[in-house]
């Protein structure tokens, strides 16, 4: 099945890792330096056109940065 997590923007559930909310999540050091070292690599992508409030990662080390919430995304994916 495909969520969508932006406007347009698909991924197929199979695909996804985790869910994670900005806020709670980037006050640990090994999630920003998960993050800073993902952007060296080129594989954040920023589906963004207000704040970012959560992030996706899939399992091809792709990271997704987007406005929806963490838990809209967990409902969508029936994650309770």
């Amino acid at each position: 099945m495909y969520i969508d997590i932006a406007t347009d923007f698909l991924l197929n559930d199979k695909d996804i890792i985790g869910v994670f909310d900005l806020d709670n999540t980037t006050i640990n050091n090994h999630t920003r330096n998960f993050l800073n070292q993902k952007q060296k690599e080129n594989k954040v992508v920023y589906l963004i056109k207000d704040l970012p409030k959560s992030f996706v990662v899939t399992e091809d080390g792709m990271v997704y940065v987007i406005e929806l919430s963490s838990q809209i995304i967990k409902k969508r994916l029936g994650i309770k």
